[in-house]
């Protein structure tokens, strides 16, 4: 069964991203997250085991939907909570991501954090969420600024930092949402542990 497996994150600095994972009670740094210097922060890239990916017509990097297509990443340790990808038309985006994950997407709630109408697939033990902004918020301004693709992770965590929700894509409970830096720097959704 396909399942997220790794998400490649750029920051400036990675004390700021230790911080609030600590804060919201990860004991070590996620196995499936890598950070790597850069001079914004950014998702850069997603990775994916276990699904045909060789099926996917994955548009050249100058593409604007380039971001939302997954590369093949075999390692087998721990997954994400969820991810979410920013699209600018979630029917075609489903239907970009069919030939590696299939369409077993549902509607999840309306994010006004994220400021999109949401979409959710359960691959193994991460859901994979695709957002398709519904104001001139969060997810519009990723996509203005780093085109189609990943914006947002999803761990199990609490919290006192960042924005309380009431619901979120993934469970449609109660979470926190944290942004790692200003902007358009990803955010880190902390869901209560399962």
């Amino acid at each position: 069964m396909p399942e997220i497996s790794h998400v490649r994150i750029q920051v400036p600095e990675q004390g700021p991203l230790n911080r609030i994972l600590r804060e919201g009670g990860a004991q070590s740094f996620p196995q499936w997250l890598y950070a790597e210097p850069g001079d914004d922060s950014r998702i850069v890239w997603w990775g994916i085991r276990d699904a045909p990916t060789q099926m996917l017509d994955v548009p050249e990097a100058s593409d604007a939907r380039h971001g939302l297509f997954p590369r093949a990443v075999d390692d087998w340790t721990e997954a994400p909570r969820g991810l979410v990808l920013a699209t600018v038309d979630a029917d075609r985006a489903a239907a970009d991501l069919a030939p590696a994950l299939g369409d077993a997407w549902t509607d999840a709630t309306q994010d006004d954090l994220l400021g999109a109408r949401c979409r959710r697939m359960t691959l193994g033990r991460s859901t994979l969420i695709l957002a398709e902004p519904s104001t001139e918020g969060y997810a519009a301004a990723c996509l203005a600024r780093f085109g189609e693709g990943p914006i947002a992770m999803v761990l199990d965590g609490t919290t006192s930092a960042g924005r309380a929700s009431t619901t979120n894509p993934v469970t449609g409970s109660p979470s926190t949402y944290v942004r790692i830096g200003p902007g358009t720097a990803p955010t880190l959704i902390f869901l209560p542990a399962r």
